[in-house]
């Protein structure tokens, strides 16, 4: 989850963007707009008049557009930038705006459908809009203060050794629900509130998406992890974690992708539609993979699994406690992969072999799918060009 930053790249980018100014970029300047970028002067520095037109600085009364690259201060992310204080501004898909340690002002909106960049910024405005692909990148320790914050298909990302904190809760996140945009945490952000849904509106063009890398931390107004009380990840919701605790029952009709660990403590629940995937450990009392949902990866669950829907390990997959598969089920493994369980399964319905079409297993070749410390029952159907053995704790499956 990590973009290449280096600055010197981003000025020069930003020096050869404003010479590149042509008047079909100020043709896409909105009409509201009294002060547009042009970097004519070529030293990407906001206080210069000559990069504006007209040949003014922007002031509390502009309505700024941004068409294309600037900074404040010219390098502004090397030092302090200027206070800025305007009445409004719209960065335009492609454009680009960076601001370095300061305060930003801005008494009306700010509608983003470029990049934004905060090195150190206190970013205040009447509201902050983010269609797709608006992007704010966050650097160093920045702040956002705005009742309207809305990201419905934008992005937020906080960067490895950045702080976001942001004042008030985005537009989106209501109750505990968190209903829209990309939050992708690489360093700190603080919300004042914890979230305890994560959904996407119905009919939304883009998912909802909650991803944390490893260190990295989504925390509430207190310190405390935003996640914690976390109990549903909606239809077409994304969550990666590396690392996640949640102190009840979690319940996923979307996508869950872990890391290092997830534990619940309670049953966690996949419901039709849902897929999660795994390359550490999931914790919990139980797991439930109903009809239409997916468990796959490798690692370990340190649970019990019942398995109505799919279980498809990538490697090897353990499974601490008992693994039950319901008629209409189904395990799902290329060949050589394997599914390991510690206590007793309960076998039903289908074993699905897949191969790679480039490498296909030679006739006679074998491998074991699944181990475990007793067995009951036996799979109803397998896929055809394979022969199942059976023995007190193993099954093990040869290409014919």
């Amino acid at each position: 989850m990590k973009k290449p930053h280096n600055v010197n790249t981003l000025l020069r980018a930003g020096a050869l963007l404003a010479v590149a100014v042509t008047g079909r970029n100020l043709a896409q300047a909105q009409p509201s707009c009294s002060v547009t970028w042009t970097g004519n002067a070529g030293n990407g520095s906001w206080s210069t008049a000559s990069n504006w037109s007209p040949h003014k600085v922007p002031g509390p009364t502009s309505d700024v557009c941004i068409p294309t690259f600037t900074t404040a201060d010219g390098a502004g992310l090397l030092g302090s930038s200027p206070s800025i204080s305007v009445h409004s501004i719209q960065v335009s898909e492609g454009g680009s705006l960076l601001f370095g340690s300061g305060n930003v002002s801005i008494a009306t909106s700010l509608i983003n459908q470029g990049l934004i960049s905060l090195y150190g910024t206190t970013l205040s405005s009447g509201s902050i809009g983010l269609p797709n692909p608006g992007e704010i990148d966050v650097f160093d320790n920045s702040s956002i203060t705005s009742p309207a914050l809305s990201n419905t298909t934008g992005t937020v990302w906080v960067y490895p050794g950045g702080t976001l904190r942001l004042a008030d809760n985005p537009v989106q996140l209501q109750n505990g629900n968190l209903s829209g945009g990309n939050w992708l945490v690489s360093g700190v952000l603080v919300i004042p509130s914890d979230i305890s849904q994560i959904t996407t509106e119905p009919g939304a063009a883009y998912d909802t998406v909650v991803s944390v890398d490893s260190g990295a931390a989504l925390q509430d107004a207190s310190g405390n992890n935003a996640l914690a009380t976390l109990t549903s990840v909606g239809p077409n919701a994304v969550l990666s974690v590396s690392s996640l605790t949640v102190a009840q029952s979690l319940t996923s009709q979307g996508v869950v992708n872990v890391g290092a660990s997830l534990t619940v403590s309670g049953t966690y629940t996949q419901e039709s539609g849902a897929t999660t995937r795994i390359s550490g450990s999931l914790s919990a009392e139980s797991v439930i993979v109903q009809p239409g949902s997916t468990l796959q990866g490798s690692g370990t669950v340190a649970s019990s699994v019942t398995n109505d829907g799919t279980v498809a390990p990538t490697g090897s997959l353990n499974v601490t406690g008992n693994y039950s598969q319901a008629a209409s089920a189904a395990l799902t493994e290329s060949f050589g992969a394997t599914l390991h369980v510690q206590s007793n399964a309960t076998l039903s319905g289908a074993l699905n072999v897949t191969v790679n079409p480039k490498h296909p297993p030679k006739s006679g070749a074998t491998y074991t799918a699944l181990t475990a410390g007793s067995l009951n029952g036996s799979f109803t159907s397998h896929t055809a060009g394979f022969t199942l053995t059976t023995s007190a704790n193993s099954i093990q499956v040869t290409k014919q």
